[in-house]
């Protein structure tokens, strides 16, 4: 501690409590205790607010009879509403959904069941080669550990980046195919049961 900061720190120990401090006293203990680099302009902006800074502002008393009228706050937007200008992105409907809408003859149940067959035997042969394709990847998988670097594991790396990425595209058109499946089964099944509550009979 220098001697400025002992003789302000003394000076200030042998005041009577709420006896004020001399401007020099006071100066040297605020320029020991706040740490370089954040000095205040002066004492004046630390230790003295300004007039008034911390004064509560009055709030204002409105009554009830002051208040708008309903018909001017009907005009309000409500909360939660969709700004102006704002459009919502509507869902992407498949496109089998726009080809195949609802049966309404014999004709159109026949096209959908063979288009059904069809497709489902696609379904199945690419269910069939998915699985295998995991079984590859697993496969790559283990050989990565095995294999000593790094040659080896980059070339078995890129291998199974394109079994992944070959999963990933058989995975997408095998979804496909199932809810396409699912949409053609369903509008079959409406048309059959419409039919039957008319009395028709189908072998």
């Amino acid at each position: 501690m220098s001697g400025a900061v002992e003789r302000a720190v003394t000076a200030g120990s042998n005041l009577l409590p709420g006896s004020p401090l001399r401007a020099s006293t006071r100066g040297a203990l605020l320029q020991h205790l706040v740490p370089r680099g954040l000095e205040t302009s002066g004492p004046s902006s630390v230790c003295q607010p300004q007039p008034g800074a911390h004064r509560a502002r009055p709030k204002k008393i409105v009554f009830e009879d002051e208040l708008p009228s309903q018909a001017l706050l009907g005009t309000k937007k409500p909360f939660g509403s969709i700004p102006e200008g704002h459009m919502s992105r509507p869902y992407p409907v498949p496109d089998y959904v726009l080809k195949y809408p609802a049966v309404t003859s014999e004709r159109e149940r026949s096209c959908y069941a063979a288009v059904f067959q069809d497709q489902y035997a696609e379904f199945l042969e690419l269910r069939e080669q998915l699985g295998s394709a995991q079984k590859k990847l697993q496969q790559l998988k283990a050989l990565l550990t095995s294999l000593p670097p790094p040659r080896s594991q980059k070339e078995a790396q890129v291998a199974a980046n394109v079994w992944r990425e070959f999963e990933k595209k058989r995975t997408a058109r095998c979804l496909y195919l199932k809810d396409k499946l699912r949409h053609l089964k369903a509008q079959i099944q409406k048309f059959d049961n419409r039919g039957d509550s008319e009395g028709s009979v189908y072998f």
